[in-house]
């Protein structure tokens, strides 16, 4: 019985012992305070539509941004929206038209669309709307940056053997985009051969030579991106 007080005093003084060899927990340091009380970054919003406006029907961008894109030309974002795995509903052209805005916004005249040009479906005109010789068709945008109206009957979804684009303005497009495409092996090369046959050629009448490394650049570039090329941001674009 006497030996009852010792061990209840070698008890408290192991547990005395495991106590200190506990580590303290340290304290948080002032960074780690900062950036538990800042707010996470709300995602960055897109500048261009990516999605379908609708789940249904045909896969076009929102309407209400349909109409800022085609009250002006956007050389650089064309690009864009014509490139690999983006999902818009492509068109392409059967007939010879002359180019027309019918929403009222800016065009590019003289700019023929040919056979074979592929369009980017942006808005339906029905019957009984605004539209020229009461046909229904569509607003579309084309690969220069610029809508145009197009009528039922000189178009077709199937896509032909040879996709072609509406010619590209390269004094439009912005300089990182130039010097993005310029940078591209296939392009670079068409593009260098360009200026030599065109040097001295940018006003008056252009030689044969000129004029077909114009179509050669434009067709590379259409191939180019289509599959896939890598573009910087656009310099452009409407509000969305």
């Amino acid at each position: 019985m006497r030996l009852a007080p010792l061990a209840l005093l070698l008890l408290l003084a192991n547990c005395s012992a495991a106590k200190e060899k506990q580590p303290a927990k340290s304290a948080p340091t002032a960074a780690a305070k900062q950036r538990a009380a800042k707010p996470k970054a709300a995602p960055k919003k897109p500048l261009y539509p990516r999605r379908c406006a609708s789940p249904k029907g045909d896969c076009v961008p929102p309407q209400e941004w349909v109409k800022k894109l085609c009250d002006d030309i956007y050389p650089d974002l064309a690009l864009h929206l014509f490139s690999a795995r983006t999902p818009w509903r492509r068109l392409y052209m059967t007939a010879r038209a002359e180019p027309f805005n019918a929403s009222g916004g800016m065009s590019l005249m003289g700019d023929r669309m040919e056979p074979g040009e592929e369009v980017i479906a942006l808005r339906r005109r029905d019957e009984g709307g605004l539209q020229m010789n009461d046909t229904a068709g569509w607003d579309v945008l084309r690969w220069n940056g610029a809508c145009a109206t197009i009528h039922d009957g000189d178009f077709t979804d199937n896509e032909p053997d040879t996709v072609r684009g509406a010619p590209i303005d390269w004094r439009r497009l912005s300089l990182e985009m130039r010097l993005a495409l310029e940078a591209d092996a296939d392009v670079g090369a068409i593009y260098e051969i360009r200026g030599q046959k065109c040097k001295g050629k940018s006003v008056g009448k252009v030689s044969d030579e000129c004029e077909d490394y114009d179509k050669r650049l434009r067709s590379v570039v259409v191939t180019r991106v289509r599959e896939g090329i890598k573009l910087p941001k656009p310099a452009k674009v409407p509000e969305f």
